[in-house]
């Protein structure tokens, strides 16, 4: 991918080397929904393959994706707090994701993945009825994931651009997660003492400024692992996005994705010096942020720009292209995420092929072959291959007065 990065320094794990004998796929065999957007209370009971998700637009087909994403990354590719997936007029909301082995032949193997989130208070995890961490789950259920809201990812807003890096990357390593749960707390914080500094006299706005002192360091010391691993991700994705770009756009060039931030870091620093950087940073934007009442550096401010050929694909992406970049993503995507015995993620597209050309479409089915579970949505069977259709397991999704169900 072109990235001019070096893991030499980083902390987090690199790809892991593959075993000569995998062992069985993992499989989401049912998933649960309590009160979460149209689902009241809802069983949907899965099998191994292609996953056929259909009904009309609203039917809550998509919720299925998200809980399995939520399981698999403790964050909501469509909500930027969990709050927001509960449903209008409910206190609490509970989703539970049963994972096992493609065969399913022994129950006991199974683990019940839940998130529970409460009407006060923080989310709870839970792995087979004990209270964990998120990455305890993230340990069971790997997923690869094509959603609409990631086709403007080129030309899109830079959050696009770091909630795809952040999902995989959180998959990839899972202490990534814990830092940047970590980091938007403490950004959180530190903007509302920004916010209030604006208002503020002299005297109190010294105060706010001690106040604020412990948070600043806090988004240094996990900004500065955010960014590493992030950086960590790209070269780790360097070789599987090129490879998988040649297979989709043989024609349209050496494809790559450049880490782009205020601080321009070198690639290759250890994670103090990326904190020394950080720290410079906060000094010099120190007097503008108590004018705007915001933080202005961090990661969450950073972006990644692609480039084919050597040029920025940006300004001059056609449909076809950022298309092409989408499906190579996902396919380098289910490379980096394939573990070290061999087994790989399983593949969540929502309304994917309504987003592909018929060339595109064929790959994508293709690939599936090798995948031990896939749950794809759509509006109808029609909208999908026939071969595909006629190898997929079919679950109509339904509104009904009660909230949404399935139905076989």
């Amino acid at each position: 991918m072109g990235v001019t990065t070096s893991t030499s320094s980083c902390r987090c794990a690199p790809p892991p080397e593959r075993t000569a004998t995998p062992g069985p796929p993992a499989v989401i065999h049912q998933i649960q929904l309590h009160n979460i957007r149209s689902w009241t209370h809802g069983t949907v009971t899965l099998g191994s393959g292609p996953q056929l998700l259909w009904g009309v637009n609203g039917a809550g087909k998509t919720t299925l994706l998200e809980a399995c994403i939520i399981a698999a990354t403790g964050r909501s590719h469509r909500a930027s707090a969990l709050r927001e997936v509960v449903a209008r007029g409910a206190d609490a909301a509970r989703l539970v994701v049963t994972v096992g082995d493609e065969e399913a032949a022994d129950p006991l193997a199974q683990s019940i993945l839940a998130v529970e989130i409460p009407p006060h208070g923080r989310t709870q995890t839970l792995l087979n009825g004990t209270p964990r961490r998120p990455a305890a789950l993230m340990e069971r259920i790997k997923v690869a994931v094509f959603v609409p809201e990631e086709t403007g990812l080129v030309v899109g807003a830079p959050a696009v651009r770091r909630a795809l890096i952040d999902r995989v990357a959180t998959q990839w390593h899972p202490g990534y997660e814990q830092a940047l749960t970590r980091y938007e707390r403490a950004l959180k914080q530190r903007n509302r003492l920004l916010k209030d500094a604006l208002e503020a006299d002299g005297g109190t706005r010294r105060a706010l400024a001690l106040e604020m002192r412990p948070w600043t360091e806090m988004l240094i010391a996990t900004g500065a692992e955010i960014i590493e691993g992030r950086l960590a991700l790209l070269m780790a994705l360097d070789a599987p996005l090129a490879e998988a770009h040649r297979e989709v756009a043989p024609s349209e060039g050496t494809i790559s994705m450049r880490y782009t931030s205020r601080e321009n870091y070198d690639p290759s620093a250890p994670r103090e010096k990326i904190a020394m950087a950080l720290t410079q940073a906060f000094a010099d934007t120190a007097e503008i942020e108590g004018y705007q009442g915001h933080t202005l550096v961090g990661p969450h401010r950073d972006d990644a720009t692609f480039f084919v050929g050597g040029n920025n694909l940006a300004p001059r992406a056609s449909r076809g292209q950022q298309r092409s970049l989408l499906l190579a993503l996902l396919f380098a995507e289910i490379a980096l995420l394939t573990d070290r015995a061999g087994r790989p993620p399983i593949l969540l597209l929502d309304d994917a092929f309504s987003e592909l050309d018929p060339g595109r479409r064929d790959r994508l089915v293709e690939r599936l072959k090798d995948l031990p579970q896939t749950l794809i949505t759509a509006t109808s069977p029609d909208d999908l291959a026939p071969n595909l259709v006629a190898s997929a397991t079919a679950i109509e999704i339904i509104n009904t007065d009660e909230g949404s169900e399935a139905k076989r």
